[in-house]
């Protein structure tokens, strides 16, 4: 999954309407020693830090 940048990651998915089946969660923190929590995203519900935005695209069912 290394070697490529979101941007890549987000045009590579643009057109995908499956939705994700692997993941119970999701959490989203800095690369540091001591990480700090920058978002949850789970199935239902979405929280970030202040000045964060998460843009969640829906599946077609």
């Amino acid at each position: 999954m290394k070697g490529r940048t979101c941007e890549e990651l987000k045009k590579e998915t643009e057109g995908v309407v499956k939705p994700m089946s692997n993941w119970s969660r999701v959490i989203v923190e800095t690369d540091e020693k001591s990480p700090k929590l920058l978002a949850v995203i789970t199935n239902r519900d979405c929280e970030t830090a202040q000045g964060l935005r998460v843009r969640l695209k829906p599946s077609i069912d």
